[in-house]
Formats: C-alpha cells, sequence, structure tokens
C-alpha cells in the first residue's frame, strides 16, 4: 500500500485553524491524534483554542469524525495549544500543552492520564517563573534513565532598533499578531531545558542553556531533542524569521553529555532549511533515526516557493543509520510551492510511519491553518 494522506483538517469560519499536533498509541491499539483546534475566526497565535483530538482504530488508515475536547480554554487564558503527548515508562500517558495570556505570558503544563486518555489530572505548570515559554508539539522525551525532559525556548517582544519603516516578518506579522504595533520584532529566544526525575510531579531548570544572536537581529527558536544511544542528548533549534546570516538559514545544534544539564555552544548542522522546525524520532523496529524538515539544500528540484508558503516547503525526510553522523534514504514527502508544510509530529506502528503536519496556503488563510496526516510504509521510508 502506497503512502497517502489519511486525514485532512481543513479551517471552517467556526474552526479558524487547526496546527500542532501529537500522537500516542493505546494499550488497545487505538492512536490518539490531539491538535491545537483554534475556534472561532482568529486563526492567529492568539486567536482562542483548545487541545482537541481524534482516534484511529485501524492503525491510522482511517480516523473519527468527531472531535473530543482534552483541554479546555478558562476564562482568563487567550488559548490552549502546541501539545506533547508522550507513553511514559510507568504505563501513565503525560499531556504537555502551552496555556497563553495575552502577548507577554505562555506558560508550559503538564497533565497526566492513568486510564488511557479518558481522564487527565489537575495541571501542573512546569516553570515557576513567568514569562513567554514556547514548547513546540510532539517535543517531549523520556530518557533511559526515567528523567522526563522537554526543549524550551523564552521568548520576549523586542523594541525596534531603528526609526526607518522595517519591512515585515515572513508570513504577514499583522495578521499573525494581529495586536503587534509596527514595527514588530521577535527577540532572539534562549533555549533551556526542564526535567523531572520524580515522574513530573516537580520540575528543574538545566544548569546551562544556550543562546545565539546574528548580525540581522535573528537568533535560534523552536529546538527539539533526542536522546543518542550513548547517552548523548542532541538538541536542534531552526533560525529566526528576519533574514539569511552569515551561516545560511539552517537548523542549529548543541549537546549535553550529562543528561540536560550543560550544553555545548550551539553550531550550524548539516540541514539546510527556512524558519521553520524540524522533528527527528528513533524508528523502533530498526533502531536507527528519521528526520522530517523543510530542505533547502537544493538536493531535490522543486518550484521556488510562493509567500503564502513562508518558504517552508519542499517537505522532506531522511534516515540516518549511525546515530546523526550522516543521512540517506532522502524522500520528498510534499513541493507544493503555494503550501507550507511545518510543525511536523512523528508517530510509528507496526509497518508505517504517520506523520502529521501543517499544511495550509493557496487558498487558506497561511500555512498553519490546515492540519493533515499521511500514512507511509515504514519500508517506503528506506526505498
Amino acid at each position: 500500500m502506497k503512502n497517502h494522506v489519511v486525514l485532512q483538517l481543513d479551517p471552517t469560519p467556526r474552526n479558524a485553524r487547526n496546527s500542532e499536533a501529537t500522537f500516542v498509541t493505546l494499550k488497545g491499539g487505538r492512536i490518539l491524534l490531539a491538535w491545537s483546534k483554534f475556534i472561532g475566526n482568529n486563526h492567529s497565535d492568539f486567536g482562542a483554542g483548545v487541545i482537541a483530538a481524534r482516534w484511529s482504530d485501524d492503525g491510522g488508515l482511517t480516523w473519527s469524525k468527531q472531535d473530543r475536547v482534552l483541554v479546555k480554554k478558562d476564562r482568563q487564558a487567550t488559548n490552549v495549544m502546541s501539545p506533547s503527548l508522550l507513553r511514559l515508562q510507568d504505563g501513565r500517558i503525560a499531556l504537555v500543552y502551552l496555556r497563553k495570556e495575552g502577548m507577554n505570558i505562555c506558560m508550559p503544563w503538564i497533565r497526566f492520564s492513568a486510564d488511557e486518555a479518558r481522564t487527565f489530572s489537575d495541571p501542573i505548570c512546569i516553570s515557576s517563573v513567568p514569562g513567554y515559554y514556547c514548547v513546540n508539539n510532539d517535543r517531549v522525551i523520556q530518557l533511559r534513565s526515567g528523567r522526563i525532559i522537554m526543549p524550551v525556548c523564552l521568548c520576549r517582544m523586542r523594541m525596534p532598533w531603528e526609526r526607518k519603516p522595517m519591512p515585515r516578518l515572513a508570513g504577514d506579522t499583522a495578521t499573525h499578531y494581529p495586536n503587534a504595533q509596527e514595527p514588530f520584532w521577535a527577540s532572539p529566544t534562549v533555549i533551556l531545558f526542564y526535567f523531572s526525575d520524580d515522574g513530573g510531579q516537580t520540575w528543574f531548570e538545566s544548569r546551562t542553556s544556550y543562546y545565539h544572536c546574528f548580525p540581522d537581529g535573528s537568533g535560534l527558536e523552536e529546538p527539539g531533542m533526542i536522546e543518542l544511544r550513548d547517552g548523548t542528548l542532541w538538541s536542534w533549534t531552526r533560525t529566526g524569521p528576519i533574514g539569511k546570516h552569515a551561516n545560511g538559514m539552517r537548523q542549529w545544534q548543541s549537546f549535553s553529555r550529562d543528561a540536560g544539564q550543560v550544553w555545548s555552544p550551539p553550531e550550524p548542522s548539516p540541514f539546510v532549511s527556512p524558519c521553520s522546525p524540524m522533528q527527528v524520532k528513533r524508528i523502533p523496529a530498526t533502531g536507527h533515526l528519521l528526520a522530517v524538515w523543510n530542505d533547502h539544500s537544493g538536493r531535490f528540484k522543486v518550484a521556488r516557493p510562493k509567500p503564502i508558503s513562508w518558504a517552508r516547503t519542499p517537505l522532506v525526510s531522511a534516515i540516518s543509520k549511525n546515530e546523526g553522523r550522516t543521512w540517506g534514504h532522502h524522500k520528498l514527502l510534499e513541493k507544493a510551492p503555494d503550501h507550507g508544510f511545518c510543525y511536523p509530529a512523528i508517530h510509528f506502528t507496526a509497518a508505517a510511519v504517520l506523520l502529521s503536519y501543517n499544511a495550509g496556503g493557496a487558498g487558506s488563510r497561511d500555512c498553519l491553518d490546515t492540519q493533515r496526516v499521511r500514512w507511509i510504509p515504514l519500508s517506503e521510508m528506506y526505498a
């Protein structure tokens, strides 16, 4: 069976955006998909939103028609969004998400389920210091030691540094950030890591963090991470949205050899990409690493991206058989120049890979408003 799209969540007048998804397999075999469902007509990051879910009982080939709300938005919150589902070693399911209050407060929270996602515990706020934090979807991991750890970026909205008018960020900032004043710039973020050694009840911050600012004012954002076989933690981040810098637009990387306490200075990685996050997961059946990102290396000859895509095309995968030292089996997943394919989530069944990613553009309002799930035989990823 060839790979194909098995679910697409398009926006509607009462559901302006479906984005940033994550998966978990329940003990009976059911696969749960959770995502950021924006309710109402505001599709920006500051629109009203909940964490919704659908499920599949046939390995991801077909999906339920009705949505189930996992986390509601309370009155004080602007929205809840960007979920990560994780099966813990003790059998529980962890659900991490962001709870936002306007432009300056966005905090990571965690809940737990001991009954296969039928109910979740009261939320625990992961950081004790208020701020605007970002934890991407499908990002939280548990190390072999049992430590739960998540990569976080701490953001702020910077003041302008020139009086003259400046161009907007890629993707029409006025649409995405409707309350922002002209000129608006996002500051480079601090990349840090929160971890828990008691099953998620208490949380601590890594001893060191990392940061990098380029001459054009952009920096590093939206980190991900994975544990390598020798215990090293590999973290990667996208670069910021302002423009090209001396090392070109690519993913940057850092490493920790003490379970996430101390991190090496960030450096350019081999992954050439636009301002768009990458995801990497380990394939259970083979032990190899699978990466999914927007490849701008020129490996694939595709049409020039159109503005509506935010340059987040094409979408490509690759496999590493030696813990990330080299990559092969490159596969072109999506190439439409008028769509943006971003915020991928990766999940495995016995014989297939499920990818969920944003796929808006063309006739929609932006690349973030449409969620797509693709089913791909594992053998095809190696073809």
